[in-house]
């Protein structure tokens, strides 16, 4: 690794003998989040640009590449998003330029930067445009990955997000931040309960092959192609139960819902009922290393490792009363040795339950001071929310704390993705933190 930043490091002085230097890009602008930052600068397309960076504050061009943590990266648009850092630690950066693969010119101004968790601070985020004194519940929201980190493919830097309502409307975004009404089909009426969305071909922005599917009561489900524009694949019919929770595969989707209903599609139209072998109302769904967990009332949990064609009860414990409500997953960043394929359940009554062997053992609690667990995600922490919007943070997904955060109002939803999360609301705003 070493040697590679050291190589790096001598095409500050010299890369080729062909192009020339270039000025330094100007107007750098470094973001913090979560393990990672957003750079933004102004620059000549003809120029390409070198960023590097190193936790020191005295980094040039002789002593980046030989500091521990010192990152790199060549041929940068803006924006560009740097990615799995170490959070509370502060990164220096320069920038320079060259043509043609020429020497590296001048240095840029240095910046720095200090990434942090997601989770500590809220924005609430106006939802799209509404008729005057419509009101609605944001009960579903969900993010398509479409670009992955170079030095972290299992961490995404952006991604479409689509939020659905129980008054059947549909927002879309592209930074989770700003919102727009999708496109609905003319004769759309119904309530939505869930979506959910991946994309085919990652890194590719010209075709993202992307794939989206929003359920909801008695059965209806809407397809889309790109977030935007929806089309109707199941209409509602009261013969069908209602969908609650629904998750993307790499090629396909299962939704979970009322009388321990379980489908499964590959394309919204088309749906194969599944024996879930019971009755209870089955409210989240969560996949994570070829595993599908489906969770519901009196404890109900169930298991798949097969894209969700068969299913298993499984037993957690000190669950007698509990109705269960959220399913998370994740990996300690960047070493899945210490925190290996760790998933958790939450419920009524503040219930956490946690496996880190795939589900064969398991380990309860109550959180002091929650209510019922609504939403469990993990970036670089594991964080939950319960339904009175007050948000607990973890680092190991077994001792939780409660955040000084103001409460979130009305909590219906969430979303954890890779580098912050989003809260649905039930006057349809979402809240937002990364």
């Amino acid at each position: 690794m070493l040697a590679a930043f050291v190589a790096v490091a001598l095409g500050l002085a010299s890369c080729g003998d062909n192009g020339g230097s270039a000025p330094p890009p100007s107007q750098l602008n470094a973001q913090a989040g979560d393990a990672r930052f957003t750079l933004s600068f102004s620059g000549s397309s003809d120029v390409e640009y070198w960023l590097f960076a190193a936790p020191r504050s005295d980094i040039d061009g002789n002593n980046w590449s030989l500091t521990p943590g010192a990152r790199s990266a060549t041929k940068l648009t803006s924006p560009y998003v740097l990615c799995g850092l170490d959070n509370g630690t502060t990164y220096w950066l320069f920038m320079n330029g060259r043509k043609d693969g020429g020497p590296g010119g001048p240095s840029s101004e240095k910046i720095s930067v200090t990434p942090r968790p997601a989770g500590d601070q809220w924005e609430s985020l106006n939802p799209a445009p509404r008729a005057a004194g419509e009101v609605f519940a944001a009960n579903g929201v969900a993010m398509a990955r479409l670009s992955t980190c170079p030095a972290r493919a299992a961490l995404a830097t952006d991604g479409r997000f689509v939020s659905v309502s129980d008054k059947g409307h549909i927002n879309y975004s592209n930074d989770g931040k700003s919102w727009q009404a999708a496109t609905l089909p003319s004769a759309w009426s119904g309530s939505l309960t869930a979506v959910a969305g991946y994309a085919s071909n990652l890194n590719t922005p010209a075709d993202p092959g992307l794939n989206f599917v929003a359920v909801g009561a008695m059965g209806a489900s809407l397809t889309s192609k790109d977030g935007i524009n929806w089309t109707l694949a199941q209409a509602p019919n009261e013969s069908l139960p209602e969908l609650r929770a629904i998750t993307a595969l790499s090629s396909s989707f299962v939704a979970v819902g009322a009388k321990g209903s379980i489908r499964s599609t590959s394309d919204g139209l088309s749906w194969t009922e599944r024996n879930s072998g019971t009755l209870e109302h089955l409210n989240a769904i969560g996949i994570g290393n070829n595993r599908l967990f489906a969770a519901g009332n009196a404890g109900t949990l169930l298991l798949s490792n097969d894209s969700g064609t068969t299913w298993s009860r499984i037993n957690l414990p000190e669950v007698s009363g509990i109705d269960l409500r959220a399913i998370g997953h994740g990996y300690l960043r960047g070493s899945t040795a210490t925190d290996v394929d760790r998933f958790l359940v939450g419920g009524s009554g503040g219930y956490i339950a946690s496996t880190s062997d795939g589900g064969s053992t398991w380990s309860a609690q109550r959180i002091p001071g929650a209510s019922t667990i609504l939403g469990i995600g993990r970036t670089s922490r594991y964080l939950a929310i319960d339904d009175l919007g007050q948000v607990f943070t973890s680092t190991d997904g077994l001792a939780w704390a409660l955040q000084t955060t103001p409460k979130l109002l009305g909590p219906r939803s969430f979303l954890s993705f890779d580098w912050g999360y989003l809260v649905g609301a039930s006057d349809g705003r979402l809240y937002g933190s990364w």
